[in-house]
Order: structure tokens, then sequence, then C-alpha cells
């Protein structure tokens, strides 16, 4: 099922609520947006606007998701639970 253009920015929303743990989970690998930024090859504008929920970049919601960082947080729009 495809979201809306309101529910993506609902979700994005409530990301940016969870801002800071996400941040967590860059200082938890010694990465900043920037060195992330460049790891997965997107900009850095990419990567904040992602943590702060303007962004859907799946490449960062992956990444997330792979070092640990919690579904909850993570309002990703391609997920069925959010």
């Amino acid at each position: 099922m495809s979201l809306t253009y309101a529910q993506k920015m609902a979700l994005g929303a409530k990301r940016a609520t969870y801002r800071r743990r996400l941040q967590e989970v860059l200082d938890a690998q010694g990465l900043s947006g920037a060195a992330l930024a460049r790891q997965l090859g997107i900009s850095s504008v990419a990567v904040y606007r992602t943590l702060s929920g303007q962004l859907h970049s799946p490449k960062v919601l992956d990444w997330l998701r792979a070092h640990g960082a919690p579904e909850k947080y993570l309002c990703d729009p391609r997920t069925s639970d959010n």
C-alpha cells in the first residue's frame, strides 16, 4: 500500500522527535552525518534531512536499521507497521 503525501509527512514529523536517538546510533559508530554520507555515497544534506524527518532516504534508514536503531525511531514509510 502506498502512503499519501500527508502520511509520509506525518511519519517524518514523528521521526524528527527521535532525531537525538538516531544521532546516538551514529555516535556509537563514531560517525558524523557527513562521514555517513561519504560512506553511503550521498550528500550530507540527505543524511541531515532524513534524520530530521524531511526526507525518507532508504540508504540512511537501512543503515540505521542495520546498526541498531529501533524500528519505532525510523518511521520508515516502506514498512507496514507505521
